[in-house]
Formats: C-alpha cells, sequence, structure tokens
C-alpha cells in the first residue's frame, strides 16, 4: 500500500516535474539573454553618464530611465537565481516530496518572471532606441569596468575638525570661558547660526577641549534633529554618564521616568555638561523633563550646551541663558580656509601658474559668503579640477546664482563631478541613514557591496574600492569625518550634514534611486570616546 503510494507521487511528479523543467530551462536561457542585454546597458549608462555630466540636459531623463530597468532586471535575474539554486538543493526522496509540494507556486513564480523578462526587454528596446534618437552610440559591450579611484594619497595633515576651526579662535576661547566661569546656577550657552555656518564643529571643539574636560566630571553629546523621541534621547544621555558600562542593556528597558529619575540620581552629586546638537523646537528642554526633572540644579556650576538654527530655541531654554551668535567668516579667513582645501600644499609646488589660482580662488572664496561648508564643498570640487578653465567658468556662471540658491548649485557641480555613477549612487545612498546619524564605515562599506553599489575592478577587492570611494567624499568634504583609526588614521565614522543630506533625498527621489521615509528619532552621537575611552558603544 505504502509503495504504491510513494509510486504515485512520484509518477506524478515526474509529469509536472517535465512541465516545471520546460518552464524553467525556457526562463534560464532568458535570464542569459538579458544578462547579455544589461551589459549593453552598462555601455549604454557609461557614454549617457559621461554626456549627462558634460551638462547635456536631455540625457537626464535617458538615465534615469537606465537606472530604473537596470533595478528591475536585477530583481528578475535574482528571482530566476534562486530558484535554480534552490532546485538544485532538492535531492533524494525527500527532496522530491518538497519539490510536489512547491510546485504549483514554482509554475507561478516561473510564469510571473517570464513575464517580467519579457516587459523589461520592451523597456530596453525603448530605452535603446531613445539612445538612437539622443546620438548616443553604443561602444564595447563587454563587461563596462569602472575607474580605478585616484589621488587619495594626501588628506589634511592636521585633524578633520581644525580646518574648519579657522577664524573661530575667539569664538571659542569665549565658549569656554562661559562654560567654566564660577557662576554656580545651572545655565545654559546657546550657538546661534544658519546652517552650514559651523555651530557643530564649533561646538565639539569646545566639547573636547582640555580645559572642559578638566572642569565637568561628566559630559554628554547628544544631537536632537527636527524629529526626536525623548526617551530615546535620555536613553543615550544615561548610557554615557553610568559608570559601569555592564548595566547598559538594562536601561533599554526601563520607562521614561525611571531614565529621567536615574539620571537625575547620577548627575546630582556632579559637574555636568550635556550637548544638545541641533536643536530645532522650542519646548526640547521641556520634553526632556517632562516626567521628572531629569537635569538637577546643585548650584556646582553644571552647564547645557545647545546648538540651534532658530533664536527663539536658544532663549526659551528655562534657565539662564547666553546666545552666542556665531559670525560667518570675514574675507581672510574664508579664503584661508578655501585655499588650504583646493590649494593644498603639495599640490601648489606642481602648479605653474599659482598666482592665477590664487586670483580665482579669492573671488570665489568671496562668493561663500563665509559659510565654512559652501567653502569647504566648492574647494574640494575645485581641488579635483586643477585647470584655470574649470575655475574661471565656475566664476561666470555665479552671476545667474541667486544667493539662496547658491548652495544647492555648490552640491550639484561636487555631485556631478564625482568620478563615477557607482560614486554617486553611494553617496546617495547615505540619504537612507537618519539625520544626524553617526556612520560606520565598515558597516556602510558592508551595505554598499551587499545593495551591488561596488563595481569589479581586476586586482582589486570590492573593499578597497568601498574605501576609496569614502576618502573621496571625506576629500570633498560632501561627508564630515568624525572618527579615525588612532594607527593609520584610516575614516572610521562619518557623518553626513544635514544640508546635505536634504540635498540627497531630493536628488535620490528624483532619480528614483530611493525614497526616505521621516521617523522621528533619538539618538547619540559617537563623540563620547573623544572624552572618555569608557562608553556602551
Amino acid at each position: 500500500m505504502a509503495e504504491s503510494a510513494v509510486n504515485a507521487v512520484l509518477g506524478n511528479l515526474s509529469h509536472l516535474a517535465v512541465r516545471e523543467s520546460t518552464f524553467l530551462c525556457a526562463v534560464t536561457l532568458e535570464v542569459g539573454l538579458l544578462r547579455d542585454e544589461l551589459k549593453r546597458l552598462q555601455a549604454y549608462l557609461k557614454d549617457a553618464d559621461s554626456k549627462w555630466r558634460s551638462g547635456n540636459v536631455r540625457v537626464a531623463v535617458l538615465v534615469s530611465q537606465i537606472r530604473d530597468v537596470a533595478y528591475e532586471a536585477q530583481n528578475v535575474i535574482e528571482a530566476a537565481d534562486y530558484m535554480e539554486k534552490r532546485n538544485r538543493l532538492k535531492r533524494g526522496f525527500m527532496g522530491a516530496i518538497s519539490r510536489y509540494a512547491r510546485l504549483p507556486s514554482d509554475l507561478v513564480t516561473l510564469h510571473s518572471v517570464g513575464a517580467k523578462i519579457q516587459r523589461v526587454k520592451r523597456k530596453l528596446t525603448d530605452i535603446f532606441a531613445s539612445a538612437a534618437n539622443l546620438e548616443i552610440h553604443l561602444g564595447d559591450t563587454s563587461v563596462v569596468e569602472d575607474e580605478f579611484p585616484t589621488d587619495f594619497g594626501h588628506m589634511h595633515q592636521n585633524s578633520d575638525d581644525d580646518i574648519f576651526m579657522v577664524g573661530f579662535e575667539d569664538e571659542h576661547k569665549e565658549i569656554v570661558d562661559k562654560l567654566v566661569d564660577n557662576e554656580e546656577m545651572l545655565s545654559a550657552v546657546s550657538i546661534v547660526a544658519m546652517g552650514g555656518a559651523g555651530k557643530t564643529t564649533l561646538a565639539r571643539k569646545v566639547y573636547t577641549s582640555s580645559r572642559v574636560k578638566e572642569h565637568f566630571n561628566t559630559v554628554a553629546w547628544v544631537t536632537v534633529s527636527q524629529t526626536f523621541k525623548g526617551i530615546e534621547l535620555l536613553k543615550d544621555i544615561m548610557k554615557q554618564i553610568i559608570e559601569d558600562k555592564d548595566g547598559c542593556g538594562e536601561i533599554d528597558k526601563m520607562d521614561e521616568y525611571q531614565v529621567g529619575k536615574k539620571i537625575h540620581d547620577l548627575l546630582l552629586q556632579k559637574r555636568y555638561l550635556v550637548v544638545l546638537d541641533d536643536v530645532w523646537k522650542p519646548n526640547t528642554w521641556e520634553q526632556l523633563n517632562r516626567t521628572v526633572k531629569a537635569f538637577p540644579d546643585a548650584t556646582n556650576g553644571s552647564r547645557v550646551l545647545l546648538t540651534t538654527q532658530k533664536e527663539d530655541v536658544a532663549n526659551h531654554v528655562q534657565m539662564p541663558t547666553h546666545v552666542h551668535h556665531l559670525k560667518k567668516l570675514d574675507e581672510t579667513r574664508s579664503w584661508e580656509i578655501f585655499s588650504s582645501i583646493s590649494l593644498p600644499s603639495y599640490k601648489r609646488s606642481v602648479i605653474d601658474d599659482v598666482n592665477e589660482f590664487e586670483k580665482l580662488g579669492r573671488k570665489l572664496a568671496e562668493k561663500c559668503d563665509g559659510l565654512p561648508l559652501a567653502l569647504a564643498i566648492l574647494g574640494g570640487y575645485l581641488a579635483k579640477n586643477l585647470n584655470i578653465e574649470a575655475w574661471s567658468y565656475v566664476l561666470l556662471g555665479w552671476a545667474s546664482i541667486e544667493d539662496s540658491k547658491m548652495m544647492r548649485d555648490i552640491l550639484a557641480r561636487s555631485y556631478k563631478d564625482l568620478s563615477s555613477h557607482y560614486l554617486r549612487s553611494c553617496f546617495l545612498y547615505l540619504a537612507a541613514f537618519p539625520e544626524d546619524f553617526v556612520i560606520s564605515v565598515s558597516d556602510l562599506i558592508d551595505l554598499w557591496i551587499a545593495e551591488g553599489l561596488i563595481p569589479h575592478i581586476p586586482n582589486h577587492k570590492p573593499e578597497e574600492i568601498a574605501r576609496m570611494y569614502v576618502t573621496e567624499l571625506a576629500q570633498r568634504s560632501l561627508v564630515q569625518v568624525v572618527g579615525r583609526s588612532k594607527g593609520h588614521r584610516w575614516i572610521q565614522r562619518i557623518q553626513l550634514h544635514d544640508i546635505l543630506r536634504e540635498w540627497c533625498i531630493e536628488e535620490a527621489r528624483q532619480d528614483g534611486f530611493l525614497d526616505v521615509n521621516t521617523e522621528i528619532t533619538g539618538h547619540a552621537s559617537h563623540l563620547t570616546h573623544l572624552y572618555n575611552s569608557t562608553s556602551c558603544f
């Protein structure tokens, strides 16, 4: 009886397996053809990409279409590959039973994959026709290799923040003096300025200064951002101030009252400094103290340091507050930052007409309106384009740019100048991280590779290419370096400025590369290690 049942199952399985094999062979053939089409697509993309970078506006739509169909084709190929690999694993009697059980759904999936391949091929036909109309000629259809990144031998010799502290030395001293003065009441210092003016950089230098480290018993830094959860910020603060780091896991289980009460008890006997970076809402301080007064006034000289773009936020904190309006850089200091990036000393020795570059550079630096971020990004772009024509072209085009669009134009120039569409995709990918999030470079590299954003280049590992990409983004000041290894000074942690993140989100959506949903978050910047090597991170 059992033998008859098995024979019946195997008979039906054999009949259906023929149908599955027929479909699978047909789909596998189509997948192979689709892979070949994608090679042609890569050739088109490289040609279209170069024309887009040279200013051919009509090509922008084609590039977007190419990306869309490439993503769709990749998904289809991955689905077919998965089925093929899974079927190879189904061996023996139990494997046969498993295949029989799944056969109806597998046949549906095969039909679906086949239909999707046909849809992709129709889209490819339309794209190739459009490319022909735009006179984008198909080159070599072999696998397109990306150029290996170059010019990574030099980085700023000083700390990554030092170069941006030019012109802020007096303000740095003023803020530190205010924090460590003899006033015993709990009070605040608020740094107020527009985006890109250097608030966070200045606050970070204050936070890590020797006078601050010696004066305060404990410190904590949290980045608040436009959306936040008070309880998450409190948990981050508590993880930084507790002495028993083994207890970090218990903090996540606490409710808001418990965390606030614990912070209060820990800080009651200590002179503390809490930094609230990037505050947007006037009631942020009240939100952090709503269930219990988490930050006590023990009349021992404790302080709160706050950075914000809004003066009403700075004045709303319910304690004595010194509001420090961060000044824009003057012409001399703007040139000092700009020249150190666009004309670094190691390049000056090989430039014949340095004086001509300096003449143009001073005019360009003046156009940046004293904003360190604009100076850094434009300087990074021009450092990669060391020819008089490029610098003159930027200066001549400035007359048509409104002041409000100045930063966007600088960003667009630097983005478009990135060496490949792979690198541009890697940059846009950063928009997927939360606002003000400190990104681990090792984790980012793993994500880039997993997402297929790192090209295959002979004799070079994907990790090596990815690390080169991080370095180029840092050289261009498109990312902020917030942590390096002690020995080799490799970049370990980076952060994306709010202005750059907003631009990336818009560009990524427009490109169809990714979409970003805003969620309420609360997280601490990984700056604690700069003050104390013992932390919960």
